[in-house]
């Protein structure tokens, strides 16, 4: 097989890997490979793949000009088509580029505030599962603090407050200004960097999305991702 065979072959390959991702059939009109071009998950492929798709139509329709190959394909663009159907059966996930369940900064509502505070600020983390007998409740942050220094008319916290104090300001929905999305662990990367792209409630932003084993807030935490989780591995 020369490689303009082997190129067209790899091209069927991405060809019927993207009709199973996209659910195209035999009565679907239009192209997979120019649905995916189209998609913004394609941006890191985009430019070489629009060119493969410019060779296979040439290699198909006008392979040659007075018995001489128009294009030969280089085995650099095979492999690249290689690349994007690896990537197409196997995405990268999520759980692949998040801190992991035991590497986490993890509270429970009888620790002292201000111990967990300085903690979180020398660890780097900004918000933290709450855990009560094994159970989620919900996550404690910076913001959870000013919100109820603002709510209590305080200037700042007593050294023996505990996490429990904030007890009505620790649910993911009592969050004034932040959400928390939870996926399963088949979550790709793709998937959770749209999310955090997208601004679908105002005056809201993504502040952590949470990986459980079934993609529910009941489930066991596996893992948690930030922005800058996503813009470290961009």
């Amino acid at each position: 097989m020369d490689n303009s065979d082997e190129f067209l072959n790899q091209y069927r390959i991405l060809e019927e890997e993207l009709c199973k991702k996209y659910n195209f059939d035999e009565k679907t009109f239009g192209s997979s490979v120019v649905r995916f071009i189209n998609d913004k998950e394609s941006k890191p492929f985009r430019d070489k793949l629009n060119l493969c798709r410019e060779i296979r139509n040439l290699l198909s329709h006008h392979s040659e000009v007075e018995g001489e190959p128009i294009v030969e394909p280089s085995t650099a663009m095979i492999n690249f088509l290689k690349e994007v159907t690896d990537y197409i059966q196997r995405p990268p996930l999520a759980l692949d580029f998040a801190t992991l369940y035991d590497d986490i900064m993890k509270t429970n509502p009888s620790q002292k505030a201000q111990v967990v505070m300085r903690k979180m600020e020398r660890l780097g983390f900004s918000h933290i599962p709450v855990i009560s007998e094994g159970n989620f409740i919900g996550v404690f942050s910076i913001s959870t603090v000013f919100t109820y220094i603002i709510n209590n008319n305080m200037t700042s916290l007593n050294d023996d407050m505990t996490i429990g104090d904030f007890a009505e300001l620790l649910p993911v929905e009592k969050h004034s200004s932040e959400k928390f999305s939870f996926v399963s662990k088949n979550a790709t990367l793709f998937e959770v960097k749209q999310a955090f792209e997208n601004k679908t409630q105002r005056n809201k932003r993504l502040a952590v999305i949470f990986i459980t084993d079934n993609g529910s807030i009941g489930g066991r935490i596996l893992g948690m991702l930030t922005p800058w989780d996503i813009l470290r591995n961009a």
